[in-house]
Formats: C-alpha cells, sequence, structure tokens
C-alpha cells in the first residue's frame, strides 16, 4: 500500500474523497451490514491506486494506437464538424457512444475466455461495496474503457467532452457497485442503479451473462441481456473460483 501511494499521491486524494462520500452514504442506506474496513479493503485499496495508474498509460497507448488508425478512416471535415458542435452536444453523443463501446467491451470480457481470465478477478469480489468498482485486473481496466473511449476519440470528439466522459464513467462505476440499497423507482429503468449492477455479480446461474450496461439499462434491453427483478436483490456474489490473496497474486492469476 506504501509503495501504491508513493506512486499515485493525487490518487489517493481522490481515494479520500470517495471515501467521505460513500462511506457515510453505506452506513445510512446499506442493502447489507458491512464493516467499513473488510476483509481485503487493503487489497482493493492498491487495486484503486496502482490501476489507476496503469489505466491512464493503458488508455493513452490505446488512443495513440488503436484510435490514430480509426481516425484515419474518418473524413477530416467530419471530424471537425463534431469537434466544431456546442459541448452539451458532444457530451450526449459521446454518452451514448460510450455506453454502446462500453457494453460491447464488457460483453465481450466474460463471452471470449481468454479475456474472461482477466475479468473473472473483478467477479471474485463477495462482498459489493463502493471499494470493490475498483477491485480489477488492470488489463481488464484498460480493454474496458478502450472500448468506450477509442470511438469518441477517432470521431474528433473534443478534449473537454472525452474529460467529462471519463468523470462520469468513474463516479457511475462506484456507484453501481455500492452496498446502497437504492432501486431508484422508475428510474431503474433509465439508468443503471446498484440494483441493476448486483445481479450482474450475482452467484445465481438465471442472472449470469447479463446487465453489461455501466450506464444505461436500455442497452441491455435492446440486445437481449437485461435481468431486473424488482422486488429482490441477489443472494450472493461472487463466482466458484477462489481468488488467490493479495495484489500482486492477483494481477498473475489470470496467467497461471
Amino acid at each position: 500500500m506504501l509503495v501504491a501511494l508513493s506512486v499515485r499521491s493525487e490518487m489517493a486524494v481522490k481515494l479520500v474523497v470517495l471515501a467521505l462520500i460513500f462511506i457515510p452514504l453505506e452506513q445510512m442506506l446499506a442493502l447489507r451490514p458491512l464493516h467499513v474496513l473488510r476483509r481485503g479493503w487493503r487489497t482493493d485499496v492498491v487495486h484503486y491506486l496502482v490501476n489507476g495508474a496503469a489505466r491512464k498509460v493503458g488508455l493513452v497507448g490505446a488512443v495513440a494506437v488503436a484510435g490514430t488508425a480509426l481516425q484515419a478512416l474518418v473524413p477530416a471535415a467530419f471530424r471537425g464538424n463534431v469537434a466544431a458542435t456546442p459541448g452539451w452536444v458532444q457530451i450526449v453523443a459521446a454518452l451514448a457512444i460510450t455506453a454502446v463501446g462500453g457494453y460491447a467491451g464488457h460483453r465481450a470480457m466474460h463471452e471470449v475466455p481468454v479475456l474472461w481470465r482477466f475479468h473473472r478477478v473483478h467477479h471474485s469480489v463477495r462482498e459489493m461495496d463502493w471499494l470493490a468498482a475498483g477491485h480489477m485486473h488492470p488489463l481488464d481496466q484498460i480493454a474496458i474503457r478502450s472500448a468506450a473511449v477509442v470511438p469518441l476519440y477517432a470521431l474528433g470528439l473534443g478534449r473537454v467532452s472525452l474529460g467529462a466522459i471519463v468523470i462520469l464513467m468513474t463516479l457511475q462505476d462506484i456507484f453501481i457497485h455500492a452496498n446502497l440499497r437504492l432501486t431508484c423507482g422508475p428510474l431503474r429503468w433509465l439508468i443503471a442503479t446498484p440494483q441493476f449492477h448486483h445481479w450482474h455479480h450475482a452467484r445465481q446461474p438465471q442472472a449470469y451473462n447479463s446487465n453489461y450496461a455501466a450506464e444505461f439499462p436500455i442497452v441491455d434491453a435492446l440486445f437481449g441481456t437485461l435481468y431486473l427483478p424488482v422486488d429482490r436483490w441477489p443472494a450472493e456474489y461472487g463466482i466458484d473460483d477462489d481468488q488467490p490473496d493479495g495484489y500482486l497474486r492477483q494481477l498473475v492469476w489470470p496467467l497461471r
């Protein structure tokens, strides 16, 4: 953890801010009784800090290589028109593109066996809370985020809209993993909620391979992968495999 803090000191500040927001929320609106310092919390802190650095480097590399290659296929005039549109229009368009791109990338991590080996690190968590959102293999994070962000760069969206989307994706990702008893009423069909995403992590066969979207359940509805019982929550989370303890062991787990 000390190494992680020395590498990502600014991420540590963000982590403290997030903790000040979500820990009180989870105490007031808890879905299940969980200790703040639950089992594995130290490892998840390291995941958040170290993976944040790896994700940034990986996304820059993906944009530089894949984004530039795709950009060559988009007419310069089209990219110029996109960049000239108002910021709010770009953000709305970016939300739609990232919703579909993120869905495709996430679904691929489940359905392609070699990718699942990395993604199962995330699904091995047995206790869902806000900190569990960062419990991911860095290559998994890079792949899913790249599927969402690279098309934005290729189409010519501006830096402001790209930055806003990354911030929204990060906050939304933490929210849907949180230990919060929130269904949001009819809005559950429009915006991804903890109930929606908790079913994605459920250790129950009827919920397998469902709810891949991170922002809008309608994307799952369009592709036939929506599973959202409105009157109950998952009984348990995780997968049948037992992951090793510790960040470094979990880092090499997919390679074994």
